[in-house]
């Protein structure tokens, strides 16, 4: 049982890895619908691994799945990183704030250490980066709930945050100065204890990504 375990996830990472590769050739749009049988016919696998492999690519934000558990290649829209935002900015601040009450000198030591890896970060690295800072500022927020709700829209974000970066991995470096300046700013207010500047500084790091990746999708100039 364990063996099939393995060799269903080997599979499933094998079938994930060909999907990713057939989305960033172009080969499958934004917005195309990739059904498990298909899918497992076309890879000569099982629907379980394909399954698997959908989580996967959720997960990543390569894909996502519709309001009837339809799997789409991810397609950018104006209305649903609005949705998103607008829940952000209203809960992480509140996280922030709780986090300052609570964080330990080690996790001070842990959160800089992050935003020190990411000031030279490749750009792909910088956004698992990012997902991991946030998520760890949620956790020491030690609020479980609260916790849950913003891991889950910040993964629905993902492929959003990706559409700063272009197929041959360049960014703006204005923006990736700015973004990285109130990383450093939100830590900076943490290890202060200092829970309504940390909350103010969330407020514009979440708004300052917003509006990016807005202009992004109003004019086309992302290449994903």
């Amino acid at each position: 049982m364990a063996t099939d375990s393995l060799g269903d996830l080997t599979r499933a990472g094998r079938v994930a890895e060909k999907l990713r590769n057939l989305i960033q050739a172009g080969e499958l749009t934004p917005g195309t619908l990739l059904r498990q049988t298909e899918v497992a016919k076309r890879f000569g696998v099982s629907t379980t691994p394909v399954r698997e492999a959908f989580a996967l690519l959720t997960r990543e934000g390569v894909v996502q799945q519709d309001a009837h558990r339809s799997v789409v290649v991810f397609q950018p829209a104006a209305e649903d990183l609005a949705e998103l935002y607008e829940i952000r900015l209203a809960l992480e601040p509140l996280a922030a704030e709780l986090a300052a009450r609570t964080i330990t000198d080690e996790q001070v030591d842990e959160l800089e250490a992050l935003v020190t890896e990411m000031e030279t970060a490749p750009p792909d690295r910088y956004i698992e980066l990012n997902g991991l800072l946030h998520d760890s500022i949620y956790g020491i927020a030690n609020r479980p709930r609260l916790f849950d709700i913003l891991t889950r829209l910040r993964i629905a974000s993902v492929s959003y945050a990706k559409l700063t970066v272009t197929r041959d991995g360049q960014e703006d470096p204005a923006y990736r100065r700015a973004v990285q300046q109130q990383h450093e700013e939100i830590v900076a207010a943490l290890k202060a204890r200092d829970g309504e500047a940390c909350a103010r500084v969330v407020r514009t790091h979440l708004q300052t990504t917003a509006d990016q990746i807005t202009a992004l999708i109003h004019t086309g100039s992302s290449s994903r």
